[in-house]
């Protein structure tokens, strides 16, 4: 019998979502391994612009401004493991001047398992 390579493919794939719990990433992914000494490396004060967030993390979810007329672009995520359980949280706020620069950001990691929530804010 001849297998056709769609068909080893699709077996791999089926062997490896089964033995690694085939997790899911709901909402930006692009942030779902972000740490804070990830996000402080890349969302500098001052000098990272929108283009550079854009660049690292996609378009954001949500676009808005505050009263000092900052934008604010936020993002946000879930994992779940494969019975669809969440296995984290995280969202990242990132304001920024008429300039066009990123003057704060916010990472909120929360960890439905252990009932904890950190955040770093700069």
């Amino acid at each position: 019998m001849k297998l056709f390579p769609a068909a080893i493919v699709v077996a791999l794939t089926t062997m490896v979502a089964l033995t690694t719990g085939c997790a899911t990433v709901i909402g930006d992914a692009a942030i779902i391994n972000e740490t804070p000494v990830s996000v402080a490396q890349t969302v500098i004060i001052g000098k990272t612009t929108k283009a550079d967030v854009e660049a690292k993390y996609g378009l954001p979810s949500t676009v808005s401004f505050d009263s000092n007329g900052s934008e604010i672009w936020l993002y946000g995520s879930t994992a779940a493991a494969a019975d669809q359980t969440p296995t984290a949280h995280k969202a990242l706020e990132v304001h920024f001047g008429r300039d066009g620069s990123a003057n704060y950001y916010l990472l909120t990691e929360v960890d439905p398992q252990k009932r904890r929530q950190t955040q770093l804010a700069h």
